[in-house]
């Protein structure tokens, strides 16, 4: 073992003497260390930064393409550990904890950035970035947070020097995570999810332990792989550790049914008023191949398409007024579809959906009570709620997110019908952002207590529970603007319809035509691209290849760009948990929880004005 692992296990021995009487304190003690160490790492491993050492190294673009993959899936799994740990943290205790572990968490993230330019960048390749990473350093050695043992790593090195200590440094982590659980089962407050939690973290740690010792043993020193290495022994042996730490090409049995990333064609269709829509959107699920799926998907599984169980996820809970219905999923359309899938012989068709913030405020939010607000009311399908039939399930990747609507487990064939609609973080709102709330409520992935981003609980559902097939719909009523998925005072009017197998690939193009160069510029996207691979190459567009024109997005101007920027810190610390950021809700149909005081009032409305959630005279009806 190395220096850095040899005095941790010492540190570790004195803890649990000096603590031995306040476990309490030890476990605070070590979960604050752990946090730093996560931000630490989830800022020094980050694509970026590896990558462009990553180039410099002399080996084949395809031992590139494997090495980056495998220190990206790393990074991830560092980051989800370093929200987990905080939210576990947050509620644990009280505001001074709270602050010192928002410290903890900027110190390792500044720690992890000054430590990573030192290890990957040239002085002459960076000389800005090393002189700010040298300065960081000495005032870390200056104030006692740089040890000792670590200093002499903090230098550009070989590659195979830095996996080395990677390999000392995650192997400190396991031993850390090891004795957290000792502690945590003694706690009689700490659930045993928790304590399950940092098992599934401290086999990730080993899991990243094997990762760097194998890069470590098959780099020499000069950044060559050594003899008897090559990309195919590669794949192997990190295959073995597992499939997520390779890329889409090379996986075999996470790829398996899954079509999410798979590229393929994306089919759009543009009308050009609005009395073309229904007869489009037909064609458009005749042209997808949406049948052939359906036959498909049957045979593979043993069903007759008629047996089949097809769930679709929706969107109308964000509808809050039908003089607005920007923010829903057409329910014409919704009906149209489960038409076409009646004529293919399905019986079974249920519309899932799942309630969001507004039922924290208003009565009547139930999703059969929204639903029969917005007449989506067929006889072909019936409504989900997927709140009320939650089940236990464990996922395969991701923490925080311990269950799924039954149905949407138990469907044979998943259907996102998705909006195009703008999103003030995402940029844009699509199919994949659709699933939101099919496991845990959206909620719990927002606030500052959360344990998981939003994108971890959308990736968990699809890397387990895959959508078949993706629909857009942004016809009459497409909302745009800083906050278009709650609903719009000007909405658009693209008369454009997307559809694919892939999900993502639909996304993507989708994306690409709201006016986005790059589409994983998007966090769920780019997430969606790390978890399933990034099906670009491969992606057809059959039909309309071309921008909508006139949608502006969240960033389309300075100040807008500036109030989206400040959307999410201001909604997750200012809005009262989201009660200050809500639309002009119809409350004769869902009537307020309680009598609302004078200020939030007055705050609601500033905002509504401000932000364009209210309705006024405008109506948005959507017809045939």
């Amino acid at each position: 073992m190395g220096e850095v692992y040899d005095q941790f296990v010492r540190d570790l021995e004195g803890w649990r003497v000096q603590y031995r009487d306040n476990p309490r304190r030890e476990i605070i003690l070590l979960l604050m260390l752990a946090l730093e160490r996560e931000a630490i790492v989830a800022t020094a491993y980050r694509e970026q930064i590896v990558a462009r050492r990553l180039h410099t190294m002399p080996v084949s673009e395809g031992v590139q393409e494997l090495i980056r993959h495998a220190l990206i899936w790393a990074w991830k799994d560092e980051e989800m550990h370093a929200i987990y740990i905080r939210g576990v943290i947050f509620k644990m205790g009280s505001l001074s904890l709270r602050v010192r572990a928002f410290l903890k968490q900027i110190a390792g993230e500044t720690g992890g950035w000054a430590g990573s330019v030192k290890n990957h960048l040239r002085w002459s390749a960076a000389p800005l970035s090393n002189s700010l990473a040298t300065l960081l350093t000495w005032v870390g050695i200056a104030t006692g947070q740089v040890p000792e043992d670590v200093r002499k790593y903090l230098k550009y090195g070989t590659f195979r020097e830095y996996s080395l200590f990677n390999v000392d440094a995650e192997k400190t982590a396991w031993l850390s995570y090891e004795r957290l659980v000792e502690l945590l089962s003694t706690q009689f407050d700490m659930s045993t999810q928790v304590v399950e939690d940092f098992r599934r973290i401290q086999d990730d740690e080993a899991r990243h332990t094997r990762i760097f010792e194998i890069l470590g043993a098959a780099v020499g020193e000069n950044d060559q792989l050594v003899a008897g290495e090559d990309e195919d022994s590669l794949v192997q042996k990190i295959g073995a550790i597992g499939e997520v730490f390779l890329p889409r090409r090379h996986r075999i049995t996470l790829t398996s049914g899954n079509p999410v990333g798979s590229a393929g064609p994306v089919w759009v269709m543009q009308g050009s008023n609005a009395g073309e829509k229904l007869s489009l959107f037909r064609h458009l699920l005749e042209e997808s191949c949406l049948s052939t799926r359906l036959k498909e998907r049957a045979q593979d599984i043993g069903k007759q398409a008629p047996a089949l169980h097809v769930a679709i996820k929706t969107s109308f809970m964000f509808g809050y007024h039908h003089k607005d219905l920007s923010p829903i999923t057409d329910p014409v359309l919704v009906g149209e579809l489960a038409s076409y899938l009646h004529e293919q012989g399905i019986q079974d068709i249920a519309v899932v959906e799942a309630p969001n913030l507004l039922d924290r405020f208003y009565r009547n939010r139930s999703v059969q009570d929204v639903a029969r607000y917005f007449k989506l009311d067929s006889p072909l399908y019936r409504i989900v709620d997927a709140c009320e039939e939650q089940v236990p399930y464990a996922y395969y990747r991701g923490l925080a997110q311990y269950s799924i609507a039954q149905t949407w487990q138990e469907a044979d064939f998943r259907i996102s019908f998705g909006k195009l609609r703008s999103h003030p973080v995402d940029q844009v709102d699509l199919s994949i952002g659709n699933l939101q709330g099919l496991g845990a409520r959206c909620d719990d992935f927002i606030f500052s207590e959360r344990q998981s981003h939003r994108d971890t609980a959308i990736m968990m559902l699809l890397s387990d529970f895959p959508t078949h097939f993706a629909l857009l719909e942004g016809y009459d009523l497409a909302p745009d603007g800083i906050l278009g998925m709650m609903g719009s005072p000007r909405p658009k009017s693209p008369h454009r319809f997307y559809a694919g197998a892939d999900s993502l690939a639909v996304d993507m193009v989708a994306a690409r035509h709201l006016g986005m160069s790059d589409p994983r510029d998007a966090n769920m996207i780019r997430s969606a691209c790390y978890w399933f691979g990034d099906p670009s190459p491969g992606i057809q567009v059959n039909g309309a290849d071309e921008a909508i024109a006139g949608w502006r997005g969240p960033y389309h101007d300075e100040w807008s760009s500036l109030l989206s920027l400040m959307a999410y810190p201001v909604y997750q610390f200012g809005s009262g948990r989201g009660a200050l950021f809500v639309p002009e809700m119809d409350e004769d149909a869902f009537p307020p929880i309680q009598r609302d005081g004078l200020l939030l009032r007055v705050g609601r409305k500033a905002i509504q004005a401000f932000l364009g959630l209210r309705h006024g005279k405008r109506r948005s009806v959507i017809t045939r």
